[in-house]
């Protein structure tokens, strides 16, 4: 099941197909790209990335609303943009999983906002929130929910910011489940690791059943011996946090199964060095793995710099490819 969309007030009419673009912004650059369709495949029709200028966005959160504007008002010109999607920064998100009472579907809602207070250390008035019910069927006294809210002043800066492009926004997502859906086939009930690597930053998200249920970031400077050693370390102290957890402990579909690694600076001797080091086999993602098959399409954006693009692709895909 999809995290419901942050802008699920303002949703288009049913009867309108627009075309729209996934864009995702980071702490170095804003990424754009839109699919279209091919036959019965999809391509890669638009795409653009663009440096942010150092201090313009500093852990996702959009400080010069101004810079940032000004590059996409360009994306926009450049590419003839119409309507985007558009990732949420997973630093400022607060991500917990909780169990409510087996309610109806337009019950849950209410019944997540009542735990809201125990898990988050923000008032309610302040953040805005989506879940996903995680194995709906698996317990008959309760249902897992898995909650991601973020801070509204978060929210608004990039709605300010996208309004002040002109570029309308058709929904916001938070960043580790926009590249999950591109990374992962849908209906995959394993559990994986999913390693964003940023400038001096990674991102580390346990997704399981295609939904995201962990996320950490830690701060790794350089791609060294010791910033790899110390990534490594990391991932172990994870992987005994996720395997020990009481819901987790002896269940074989949440055993982590494999690593797949996005984002820059994805480097083979760093893979090389998780796979001996965490005894997972750690991959680089294929990012097109639900738009296209790259053995009969190839698209005109590099592997490398396909990685760097997950969270744009898995906004850009459309409805029928979500997980």
């Amino acid at each position: 099941m999809n995290f419901k969309n942050f802008f699920d007030a303002f949703p288009p009419p049913d009867f309108l197909n627009f075309p729209y673009a996934g864009i995702s912004i980071s702490d170095t650059a804003v990424r754009c790209l839109q699919l279209s369709k091919k036959g019965k495949a999809l391509s890669v029709s638009k795409f653009a990335q663009e440096p942010l200028p150092l201090g313009a966005v500093v852990s996702g959160a959009i400080i010069n609303v101004g810079e940032v504007a000004n590059i996409l008002e360009k994306m926009k010109k450049d590419l003839n943009l119409g309507y985007a999607k558009v990732s949420l920064p997973e630093e400022k998100a607060y991500l917990f999983t909780t169990k409510i009472p087996i309610v109806e579907n337009k019950e849950v809602r209410s019944a997540v906002e009542f735990k809201m207070e125990e898990n988050v250390p923000v008032s309610p008035s302040e953040l805005i929130f989506d879940y996903a019910v995680s194995d709906p069927y698996s317990h008959t006294d309760h249902l897992n929910v898995v909650v991601s809210a973020l801070p509204i002043s978060v929210l608004d800066k990039y709605v300010e910011t996208f309004h002040t492009a002109g570029i309308p926004i058709l929904s916001l997502e938070i960043e580790s489940q926009a590249i999950a859906r591109a990374v992962l086939l849908p209906g995959d009930s394993n559990t994986h690791l999913i390693i964003h690597f940023g400038r001096e930053k990674v991102g580390l998200y346990v997704a399981s059943g295609c939904i995201v249920h962990f996320t950490s970031t830690i701060s790794v400077k350089g791609v060294g011996d010791e910033a790899v050693s110390f990534l490594s370390q990391e991932v172990k102290k994870l992987y005994t946090y996720w395997h020990t957890l009481k819901e987790n402990a002896g269940v074989e579909s949440k055993k982590i199964v494999s690593i797949i690694a996005c984002g820059e600076n994805v480097g083979d001797q760093i893979l090389s060095y998780l796979s001996s080091h965490v005894k997972t086999e750690a991959t680089p993602a294929n990012v097109w793995i639900n738009a296209f098959d790259i053995n009969a399409d190839i698209p005109q954006i590099s592997f490398e710099d396909s990685l760097k693009f997950a969270p744009a692709v898995g906004l850009a895909l459309p409805s029928e490819n979500l997980i």
